[in-house]
C-alpha cells in the first residue's frame, strides 16, 4: 500500500512525523503533491486542544496534481494548484485530511490553479483568507494578519470604504491594500478616533481575532443597522454590548464550504451546507480569476525551514507557536524543498 508522511496530533499540545497510508481518491477530490504549507493561527489552537489524536494538522498548501477523480473537471495531472483542507479541528470523519503531509487529499473546489509568476509558498499564504473573506468582506480588524489582509482588498473590488485596524509597523501595508483609514489597534482612544472618522457609518466589520476583547471593540464600533448571518455562537461580550436585533454579527467558518458534516468540540455539530457548497464552486472561480488578475496581492510570507527535513518538522512548528506575527505569513517549505 502507498504510504506517506504527515504531521499527526499526538495528544493535545503534542504533534508527531508519522508514516500512514497515502489518501485514496474520493468522489470529487483530486490527489496533490506538496511544496509549501502555511502555517495558521487556527493550526496552533487546534494542536492544542480543538483538534483529535490521529488527525493531520494544516488546512493551507500548494502543490502539484498527481491525480483526480473522474468527475472532477478543472484540474488535470501535474497542474500547479493551491487549496484548503479540512485538517484536525472538527474532521474525525476523514482522519486522511489535513495540509501537513507530503501528498494530501482535496476537493475540487477547494484547489485553484497557481499562476506561474506565483511561488508556491507565496499561493499557500492565500487559502484559507480568501475562502473566509468570500463569507464575510467588510471593514477590518487586526488587518495585519492575512485575513484582514485579504479582506481590505477584497472589500475594496465590492466597493466598501474600508477602516483598518492594525498596528503602526503596518500602516504602509495596510494602505498599499486599499484602506482609506488605518488606526492603532493599541491606544486606549482607537474606537473614539474611528467614530470620529466613520461616525455611526460602519455597518460591517471583520474581527480577524475572534477574542472577548476584539467582540467588544467591533461591538462598539459597529453601527445599529448591521447585518447578520450566524454560523457559530457569538462571545457573549458581544451580545451583552450590542443587544439590539439589527445589531448582531456572523461567525465565518470556512470548512462549512467544503459541503461536509463536521462537528466542532463540545459537541456543535455542522451538517453538510450544499448551498454553501454551490456557493464555493462560484468562489473558487472568482478567486483564480482575482488572484491571477492580480486584484488580490498574496500576505508577506516568512519562510521557516526545520533544517532536517521531516524529523525536524515538530521542533520547528512548536517553535513558532509562541511567536506574535503582525504583517507577514509563515510558512514551511515541503520535504522536497527542505
Amino acid at each position: 500500500m502507498p504510504s506517506r508522511t504527515a504531521v499527526q496530533i499526538i495528544s493535545s499540545g503534542v504533534v508527531g512525523i508519522r508514516i500512514i497510508p497515502a489518501p485514496g481518491i474520493r468522489d470529487g477530490y483530486i490527489i496533490a503533491e506538496t511544496r509549501a504549507f502555511a502555517l495558521n493561527p487556527t493550526d496552533c489552537h487546534h494542536v492544542d486542544g480543538l483538534g483529535g489524536p490521529g488527525t493531520i494538522v494544516g488546512c493551507d498548501w500548494s502543490g502539484v496534481v498527481k491525480e483526480v477523480d473522474r468527475d472532477v473537471t478543472r484540474s488535470k495531472k501535474g497542474d500547479e494548484v493551491y487549496g484548503i483542507c479540512h485538517g484536525d479541528i472538527g474532521n474525525t470523519v476523514e482522519l486522511e485530511d489535513g495540509a501537513y503531509a507530503d501528498i494530501i487529499a482535496c476537493k475540487e473546489h477547494a484547489e485553484f490553479h497557481k499562476p506561474k509568476d506565483l511561488s508556491f509558498e507565496e499561493a499557500a499564504s492565500l487559502v484559507a483568507a480568501l475562502v473566509t473573506v468570500g463569507q464575510a468582506d467588510d471593514v477590518c480588524l487586526r488587518s495585519e494578519c492575512v485575513d484582514g489582509h485579504t479582506a481590505i482588498q477584497a472589500a475594496k473590488l465590492s466597493g466598501c470604504r474600508v477602516y483598518a485596524v492594525c498596528s503602526p509597523s503596518n500602516f504602509d501595508l495596510v494602505k498599499s491594500r486599499g484602506a482609506d483609514h488605518w488606526f492603532d489597534c493599541n491606544v486606549p482612544e482607537c474606537v473614539e478616533q474611528i467614530q470620529s472618522v466613520a461616525g455611526s457609518s460602519i455597518t460591517y466589520f471583520v474581527d480577524c481575532v475572534g477574542s472577548q476583547e476584539s467582540s467588544n471593540f467591533c461591538g462598539k464600533v459597529l453601527s445599529p443597522a448591521g447585518g447578520h448571518n450566524l454560523k457559530a455562537p457569538l462571545p457573549e461580550s458581544f451580545k451583552a454590548l450590542r443587544p439590539e436585533e439589527a445589531a448582531i454579527a456572523m461567525t465565518a467558518i470556512a470548512y462549512t464550504l467544503l459541503g461536509e458534516t463536521f462537528e466542532l468540540p463540545g459537541g456543535i455539530v455542522f451538517p453538510a451546507d450544499k448551498d454553501e457548497e454551490a456557493f464555493a464552486k462560484k468562489w473558487a472561480v472568482v478567486i483564480e480569476k482575482l488572484v491571477l488578475s492580480q486584484y488580490i496581492r498574496p500576505h508577506p510570507v516568512d519562510i521557516r525551514q526545520g533544517g532536517g527535513g521531516w524529523t525536524e518538522y515538530p521542533r520547528a512548528w512548536m517553535n513558532l507557536e509562541g511567536e506574535v506575527q503582525e504583517g507577514r505569513k509563515l510558512y514551511i517549505q515541503g520535504v522536497d524543498d527542505a
